[in-house]
This record gives C-alpha cells, sequence and structure tokens, in this order.
C-alpha cells in the first residue's frame, strides 16, 4: 500500500512538470511591506520542486490542476506558511502574502498581483508603513469618482484642491508643489507657473499618485507643500484589455451657438498643422519714413555711394544729398554751390515722382510679407457637438527567451467644449504708479475647445529573479483654442469691444528607463532611473483685436492696439539618479537599511516670441463703417497705393505690419542641479522607528538674451536696454550650494497590523527655486490676466522650515482617521506682484504657514462609506513695501512701510468630501463628491483696493457605474453639478463685490461604457 501512495505521489509530481498545469502568482511582503527576496515557494509533496521570490518579491510556480495540492512559503526567521491550492482548468491564481517573524502569528492578505498597484489596500498599505507621511489617490478611487485626468482626480486628497490644471496643497500655492511621473522630472512647458499643467496627463494612464508631505533625503528637495509622483500603468500579469468610450453633454455650450475661430485641419489631434503659424524670417517690415540715402539707393545709386564710400551707417548731409540730386541729373555740377538751383532741384525731388517711386521700390516686398498673415480676425459661432473620449490598452505578461516580459500600451483621445455667454471681467488700472480706483466693467463671451491624445507603452524584462529592466514611452499632446468677446464703457456714449483669440499646443514625449538589480552577497539593492523628456509649447497667431462706437450707430472705428503674437517654448529635461540600499544587521522583520545615492537634473529652456504691431498709412480710414471687419481686414488693403494728392504724387500703403524687434524676445536658459544624499531607516524596535538624513544639492540656474550672452555682454552694459530704453535685460544667475536635512520619527501607539496607530514626528529644510522664467527679465503678455508679466533677474531662492505632527488610526472594520499639524516657515518667499503697466515676480521677507488636517473613512454599512478631510490654515507675510522704478533702462527699488497680510496663494480651509454606496451583488457603484477652498491671494499689490483674491468655488459631483454581465458596464457621472463660477475678486472693504473676472462652464453630463477583460 505504502509503494502504491509513492507511485501516486510520483504520478502527480510529474503532472505538476509537464501537462494539465494551473499557475499560482504572487507576491511576498514583510510586515512593514517591504519585499522579501529569496523566500522559497515549494510543494509540500515535493519540497525539491519550487521557486524563490525576485527582487520585487514575486513568484510565479506551476502545479497540476488536476487534484488540490498544498505549498509551502518559508525563509529563515520568519514562520513558515502552508496552504492548500487548486487552479482549475490551467488558471492562474492570485495568491500574496505576508511573511512575519516566527515570534509572530501568520497573516495572510489576498490581493491583485500586479493590479495590486491599481487597488486601494496597495496604497492605503504603502501609508501605513511609510516612514514619511503620504497621501494617496488610486485608479481604483479615480474609477469610483469618474475623474478623466489627474487634475481632477486629485482635488479628492487630503489638503488638495484645483486652481484650473493646478494645485493648492494644505492651501499653499503651486510654486511650492513638484510633480514627477514614476518619481522623474518633467518640463512645465507654462511660462508663468513652475508646476506643470495635470490636465495633461489622462487617468486612464496612471495606476496611483501619491503625494508627499514631509521630506526625505532620497527625493528632490525643492518643494514645500507637497511632491507628487504619478505612477503609470504597470503591466498586469495575464491578458487585459479595457476598452471605455464616454460622450459628454454641457448644457451650455453642446449642440448651441458657441463663439469660435478658424481652425487647421490637425486641431482635432492637439496640434495646429502650421495654418496659425507664419515664417518670421521672411518678414518684411514696412518702412513709412525712409531715409535719403535709403531713397537714392532705392532709385539705382547704390554703386555709386559705395564708390565714394558712404553706406547705410555713415552719417548723412547735405554735401551727400547735393550729390544724389547731381546724379539723379536734377542739379548741374556747376550749380553745386548755387543755393537756388539746389533749391529748385530739391522741389523737383519731392514734388516730383522720384520720391513716390523710391517708396514703392523700398516697401516692394511688404506687402507680399503682410498678406502672407491671414485674414483671420474675426470671430464667428458654430453649434458645438456631444465631448467626446474614446481610450483603450492591453497588457500582458509573455516568455521572452524563457523569462517574463511584461508589456502594457494604452491610448487615450478626448475633445471637449466649454462655454460662458455671459462672463464678466473688471480691470482697475495702476499705470506708472498712479491709481485710478474706478474700474471699467466688461461683460463677455468666453469660449474653450480642448482637443488632445495621449498614449502610454511599458516594457518590463527580468533577465532572472535578480535582475530586470523596464522602458516606458508616454507621448502627451493637447491643443487649447481660447476665444473671447468683450465688450466694457469707455468714455461716456464709448463702448469699447474686444476679440481676442489664443491658441496653444503643448506636446511631451517622455523617455524612463529603470533598471532594478539585487546582489545576494550583501543584500543590496540597486536602482537606476533615467527619464528624458521632449517638451514644446507653441501659441501661434495669439490676435487681439479692439474697436470701439458710440452703442448707437454701427459707424465702428478700429482701435490702435490691434496687434497678433507668436510664442514657442522648448523646454527638455534630462533627470537620473541612482540608489543602493543595504540592510543594517539581521533585522527580523524590522525596517533597518542604509540608502544612499546621487542624483542629476538638467532643464534646457529655449523661448521666442515675436509681435506684429497692424498700423494705418495716411491716407486709410479706420472707420469700419457698415463692411464689417472681414472686409476692413481684406488682404488688398495691405498693398501699396500710389496716387495724386494736392496736385503731388505720393505712394504709401493703406494697412502695414510692424514687428518689435526686442532680443529680449529672444532668450535661453538652464536650470542644472546635481545631488547626493545618505539616510538611514532605523526600527528601534516593532515600536519605535526613525528615518532621517542629509541631502545637499548643487543649484546652477543662468538665463539671458540669446543675443547678449552670444556677444558676451557685461551684466551691466547698456547695449543690454530694449523696449525704447524700458527696461535692461540683466542675466538672471543663481549658483548655491543647499544642505537639506530632514528627520521622520514614527512611533506605533498601537502595535496592530490590521488596526494600527501610528504617530508621525517630522522635520525638515527644503527649498523653492525660482524657474528659469521667473529670472528672465523679460515682459510676456499673458490672456488670462490680459496684461503683462515681468521676469526679475534679482530673484533668491526661496528657505523653507518644515514641521510635521500627525497622528494616525486604523480600525479593523476598514475605517481610519488622521490628525495632522504643520507649520512652515520661508524666507525670501515668491510671489506675482502689481506693478506700473503689468504684473511681476518678487521676493518678501518671510512668511509662515500654521495648519491642521483632519481626515478620515468611515464605513457606515455594508454598502455605505464616507471619505473627508478638513484643512484649516492661518498664514502670515510681513514684507517692507517696495516700489519697482525703471529709470533709463535700470531697475530701482523705493522703500516704503512695512506691510502684514496674508501669505500669497494661501487658502485659510479646504474641504473635501466623498460618499460611496457600493452594491457589488448587483455591480452597482454611486459616488457623490464634494470640494471647496478658501479664497486665496491671486494678486499681491502694495495697495489693498487692488489685491486680488480667488474665491471658494463649491464643486459637487456625481458618479455612478453598474456592470452589464462579466466584460460591459456603463458609467454616468455629472461634473460641477452647481455649475459654481471661476471667480476672482478685488479686497475691497464691503466684501468681495467686484469682480476681477468670473466664468461658468456650465454642468457636464458624461454616459460612458466600457469593456473589460
Amino acid at each position: 500500500m505504502k509503494k502504491l501512495l509513492l507511485l501516486l505521489g510520483i504520478v502527480l509530481t510529474a503532472n505538476s512538470l509537464s501537462f494539465g498545469q494551473g499557475t499560482i502568482r504572487g507576491i511576498i511582503k514583510d510586515e512593514n511591506g517591504e519585499s522579501v527576496i529569496g523566500a522559497a515557494v515549494v510543494l509540500k509533496s515535493n519540497r525539491s520542486y519550487g521557486v524563490t521570490t525576485d527582487l520585487d518579491g514575486s513568484f510565479a510556480l506551476k502545479i497540476s490542476d488536476s487534484i488540490p495540492q498544498t505549498i509551502i512559503i518559508s525563509l529563515i526567521s520568519y514562520k513558515t506558511i502552508e496552504e492548500s491550492v487548486h487552479p482549475v482548468n490551467g488558471e492562474i491564481l492570485i495568491k500574496n502574502y505576508f511573511l512575519v517573524p516566527a515570534a509572530q502569528a501568520m497573516k495572510e492578505v489576498e490581493i491583485t498581483a500586479k493590479a495590486v498597484k491599481a487597488k486601494e489596500y496597495y496604497t492605503e498599505l504603502i501609508k501605513k508603513k511609510s516612514a514619511t507621511t503620504i497621501d494617496y489617490i488610486s485608479s481604483e478611487t479615480m474609477k469610483k469618482t469618474g475623474d478623466n485626468n489627474v487634475s481632477t482626480a486629485l482635488a479628492r486628497v487630503s489638503g488638495i484642491s484645483t486652481n484650473g490644471s493646478f494645485l493648492t496643497v494644505r492651501g499653499i500655492g503651486d510654486r511650492y508643489v513638484k510633480t514627477a511621473i514614476n518619481g522623474l522630472r518633467i518640463p512645465t512647458l507654462d511660462p508663468y507657473t513652475n508646476n506643470i499643467k495635470l490636465d495633461i496627463i489622462p487617468a486612464s494612464l496612471v495606476d496611483n499618485i501619491f503625494i508627499t508631505k514631509t521630506a526625505s533625503p532620497d527625493i528632490p528637495g525643492d518643494w514645500a507643500g507637497a511632491y507628487l509622483s504619478i505612477e503609470t500603468k504597470d503591466y498586469p500579469e495575464q491578458l487585459a484589455i479595457n476598452v471605455e468610450t464616454t460622450f459628454g453633454y454641457n448644457n451650455q455650450s453642446t449642440f448651441k451657438d458657441v463663439l469660435t475661430t478658424q481652425k487647421s485641419s490637425t486641431d482635432w489631434l492637439g496640434y495646429d498643422n502650421g495654418f496659425r503659424d507664419q515664417n518670421h524670417n521672411d518678414f518684411v517690415s514696412a518702412n513709412m519714413s525712409p531715409t535719403k540715402y535709403q531713397e537714392f539707393v532705392a532709385l539705382g545709386l547704390g554703386n555709386y555711394y559705395n564708390s565714394i564710400g558712404v553706406n547705410e551707417n555713415t552719417p548723412w548731409n547735405e554735401t551727400y544729398y547735393k550729390l544724389g540730386l547731381v546724379e539723379l541729373k536734377l542739379l548741374a555740377p556747376a550749380q553745386f554751390e548755387d543755393a537756388n538751383a539746389v533749391s529748385i532741384a530739391n522741389g523737383l525731388y519731392e514734388n516730383g515722382p522720384y520720391s513716390s517711386q523710391a517708396f514703392s521700390k523700398i516697401n516692394s516686398a511688404v506687402p507680399k510679407s503682410a498678406q502672407s498673415l491671414p485674414n483671420n480676425w474675426n470671430t464667428f459661432y458654430k453649434k458645438a457637438p456631444l465631448n467626446f473620449s474614446q481610450s483603450f490598452s492591453i497588457g500582458n505578461q509573455v516568455k521572452l527567451f524563457g523569462k517574463p516580459l511584461g508589456f502594457i500600451t494604452g491610448f487615450r483621445f478626448g475633445n471637449s467644449v466649454s462655454y460662458d455667454p455671459n462672463a464678466t471681467a473688471n480691470r482697475q488700472a495702476s499705470p506708472d504708479g498712479i491709481l485710478i480706483t474706478v474700474p471699467y466693467a466688461a461683460s463677455e463671451e468666453a469660449s474653450k475647445q480642448t482637443n488632445g491624445w495621449s498614449a502610454l507603452a511599458n516594457l518590463a524584462y527580468k533577465f532572472n529573479p535578480n535582475n530586470s529592466v523596464s522602458f516606458l514611452f508616454m507621448p502627451n499632446f493637447v491643443g487649447v483654442n481660447n476665444v473671447r468677446y468683450s465688450t466694457d464703457y469707455g468714455e461716456p456714449n464709448q463702448l469699447n469691444f474686444s476679440k481676442d483669440q489664443f491658441y496653444e499646443s503643448r506636446r511631451q514625449l517622455v523617455y524612463q528607463f529603470k533598471s532594478e538589480n539585487y546582489i545576494p552577497g550583501p543584500k543590496m539593492k540597486l536602482e537606476f532611473n533615467a527619464s528624458y523628456t521632449d517638451g514644446n509649447s507653441e501659441a501661434p497667431d495669439f490676435k487681439r483685436l479692439q474697436y470701439v462706437g458710440d452703442g448707437v450707430t454701427s459707424n465702428y472705428g478700429i482701435g490702435q492696439d490691434v496687434n497678433r503674437g507668436y510664442r514657442y517654448l522648448s523646454e527638455n529635461i534630462f533627470d537620473t539618479r541612482l540608489s543602493a540600499e543595504l540592510p543594517i544587521g539581521e533585522s527580523s522583520g524590522l525596517v533597518r537599511k542604509l540608502k544612499f545615492g546621487t542624483a542629476y537634473q538638467d532643464n534646457e529652456r529655449e523661448s521666442e516670441q515675436y509681435y506684429y504691431f497692424m498700423r494705418y498709412g495716411p491716407f486709410s480710414n479706420s472707420s469700419l463703417g457698415n463692411t464689417g471687419i472681414d472686409n476692413f481686414f481684406s488682404l488688398d488693403k495691405f498693398n501699396i497705393r500710389s496716387g495724386v494728392f494736392n496736385g503731388l504724387p505720393y505712394s504709401t500703403l493703406d494697412l502695414y505690419y510692424i514687428r518689435a524687434n526686442n532680443p529680449a524676445d529672444h532668450t535661453i536658459g538652464y536650470s542644472r542641479v546635481k545631488a547626493g544624499f545618505a539616510m538611514f531607516d532605523y526600527s528601534i524596535n516593532p515600536l519605535f522607528r526613525v528615518q532621517g538624513g542629509l541631502r545637499i544639492e548643487q543649484a546652477d540656474i543662468f538665463t539671458d538674451a540669446y543675443k547678449y550672452d552670444s556677444l558676451h555682454y557685461a551684466t551691466n552694459d547698456t547695449r543690454r536696454q530694449f523696449g525704447g530704453e524700458l527696461l535692461t535685460l540683466h542675466p538672471g544667475q543663481l549658483n548655491e550650494l543647499s544642505f537639506l536635512p530632514s528627520l521622520n520619527i514614527v512611533y506605533k501607539l498601537k502595535n496592530n497590523d490590521a488596526a494600527p496607530v501610528n504617530l508621525r514626528l517630522n522635520f525638515s529644510q527644503t527649498v523653492a527655486r525660482p524657474s528659469i522664467r521667473e529670472l528672465t527679465d523679460v515682459v510676456v503678455y499673458d490672456y488670462d490676466l490680459r496684461t503683462y508679466i515681468y521676469g526679475n533677474s534679482d530673484l533668491k531662492n526661496v528657505q523653507i522650515n518644515n514641521y510635521d505632527v500627525r497622528i494616525e488610526s486604523y480600525f479593523e472594520s476598514g475605517d481610519n482617521i488622521s490628525f495632522s499639524l504643520f507649520y512652515k516657515n520661508f524666507k525670501n518667499h515668491i510671489e506675482i506682484s502689481d506693478a506700473p503697466q503689468g504684473y511681476a515676480w518678487i521676493n518678501v521677507d518671510k512668511s509662515r504657514v500654521a495648519g491642521f488636517e483632519l481626515e478620515g473613512k468611515k464605513v457606515i454599512t455594508k454598502h455605505l462609506e464616507f471619505k473627508a478631510n478638513l484643512t484649516l490654515v492661518d498664514s502670515k507675510t510681513e514684507f517692507q513695501q517696495q516700489t519697482i522704478l525703471i529709470t533709463n533702462g535700470n531697475k530701482s527699488y523705493i522703500p516704503g512701510g512695512e506691510i502684514s497680510r496674508t501669505m500669497y496663494g494661501q487658502a485659510p480651509f479646504v474641504i473635501n468630501g466623498m460618499l460611496t454606496y457600493s452594491f457589488n451583488k448587483v455591480g452597482l457603484t454611486l459616488t457623490l463628491n464634494y470640494n471647496v477652498q478658501g479664497p486665496r491671494l491671486f494678486i499681491s499689490s502694495p495697495v489693498k483696493i487692488f489685491e486680488v483674491y480667488e474665491i471658494p468655488r463649491h464643486l459637487l459631483d456625481a458618479n455612478v457605474t453598474k456592470t452589464l454581465g462579466k466584460y460591459f458596464s456603463v458609467n454616468f457621472k455629472v461634473r460641477d453639478i452647481l455649475n459654481s463660477p471661476v471667480r476672482r475678486s478685488y479686497n475691497r472693504e464691503e466684501g468681495w463685490v467686484l469682480d476681477y473676472d468670473k466664468y461658468s462652464f456650465g454642468t457636464n453630463f458624461i454616459l460612458g461604457i466600457t469593456y473589460k477583460i
């Protein structure tokens, strides 16, 4: 009988090694959430058949699917796990485990293997076990909320509120928030902010987002509010396909006449195909007042003047003029000194055809050049279609040369239209420091049409259990067409009209490489990461058209402020880091390790802008009359007109363009940061853990006009003046070494894996460096603010001390609650301030932020769950008032009185709430979300009535998801149920009674259907 049983066991083992096989896959971690490397997973019936876990803690074991079998999981000093498993019909079972020290009881948690990163309990585990204070949002949560991009998804996180596509964290503005993809930086592609526009990244290509709120040496040190890492989709263990289609209806735009403009044939793909663009090298500027030398050269005397050594740069005098008259046969050589004869010759020249012919020849290329700029000044109305998005992804794990190769590819395309026919805008004027307190009030229509697509390709290959590499490619394209039609009252009985068009496309091509290696001898983990992002932003043909009328008759006149601008930004970032991790002794399940490494980041930036100003000839009429805008700007009017006026021949231009040629409009810059860090993470005992260390960063930032840099002009060279000696462009330079210590202490008030209570204490020093753009003394017109923004080469680094205390408690029911206190003080805080003829970045002396954060989750019933967070902040900025004066091209600062007020960009409160009803039996999920942040200073000013605050916006969203069978589900969401306006107002004694601007873009109703296997 024993021989028979032994034979049966041998047969079963042989079957497990050949046909009729299933697979057990999973990940093994220790009680601290660390991957367990080298754990053995074997068959109890044949302990010689098995595998060991790799550097990720992953394993895959093929076994017979004919009968249940027992697997054994073991590692020295850990409790051995035995479990019966039975894959049926060749299926793949996902069984993941936690190993605990032998002195503790075994615990098992079942999670999805590779897809674990998208699940909330994966991110919740990381939050529990992290030495730093972090928050997160998972892909699972994003599906519940129905968020379609990273910006809207992050608004659900504790202490976070969105401002358009930018963020505030704990009420702190986005310039103190840094964002990375998989831990590596990408460019901002924006001339006004330090952070990226997060709406460019679709939620469908993201597994989770981690928000680190306390610093540690192994992450960059240039932030204060939060460090965000967007983790892209990881490949699954088996074939997974996801297809989702959505259609959206907006109650203010869809199927309604919406303000729009002429578009290129590729706008729907998120970029302009050149329709709006211009070859700036071929532009010929009109010369309405040629010099006599230029006229004589045009009449054929160029060779003659060259022969006598006269050129464009030779000081002109009467002798050269009379020589020209002689060559034109208007003056006899013998009459050269005859004043009367010279006067007669001059009359013949000025009153004859010569001057007119010269003008025509000098400007002969101007009409063709001007006509290359299309007549697309006018706006019109067109019915808006349904908003639409389409996403697709496929992933799997296969064998390549006998080793596992994981891959996932994904794609998302989307378009949307937003429209407000009843927007408002008010601008108080402060030209040259003279305060004008009476604003003009503008009513307007505003539309925004967005098209874009993103893709993801991720490959991961394991050479062996201890070495793996991965590659990622992520292109993002988005194009936004902004159109605005405004009406405001100027002088009595005068209406001012403006039509503005601003199209911007942004492109990011992200390439990333990651290598993970484990060296068994010293038990060292090595990780190398590298990322290169090719980023471009184009704003071709930004048009501003203004005209005036009396509001009664139809006789409108075109104003002088008619121009079109072109802006090009190229910003590329190379970001790389190498880190090593070593255990400290035999930890028996405790976290005890050293970590050290180095990093390098190189940000290269080039910016160009061109401005074309339309002008009228002396015989042109600026009146629109009844002919309309299209006729007024007809291309045949950009031509040379010749005729006779008062009996004298003339040649001129009706309409023409001149172009600003400031060297400051072509700038270059770089930011290079070298870093090294060393840190320890040491659990003194199961209750007490300390993490700390030092990060050193050497930052070298430089920016200048391309021309001035190439000619090696000194900083105070007078040739650096531009704009009619309005400003001198000094090079922006910062070269600083920063020592950034940090300390994180975690004490377990309750040591229970299922329901721990943690006390966290944190201190760190961080910096916030001026961006390349902020350091550049260049002027850029902002479509949103409707004014110019000045850079400032005098900006200094911001230095921040951060203090944080958090108590977090988890319950076996799934509930949790956390309390946080935080305090930050800022030296040289940077803000954007009211300045003569625009806004400028400035440093202020000192600021501080103190706040309280409360976050929790409550499982109310089996199906009902509530999450909420509240952040309360008190902030203060103190500085000596300074007035910036520009005299002979040089900046000077006039000191004023002491000012104390709320900190720029700081909201006093942030509230988020999410109520979820899940009825898994029928596959139904309902979610209601709410978000609001308090009023925050948007534009600072030495004069209180010129301060602009962003007013609280109450956002309420709803989402319903229902499964239909095994593979299909439908989703219906309502975004911005209250149609809450985006509103910014002036700081008045009587309250928020005067709006800087106000937009309401309607409520969106979105229906989606998903197919998933």
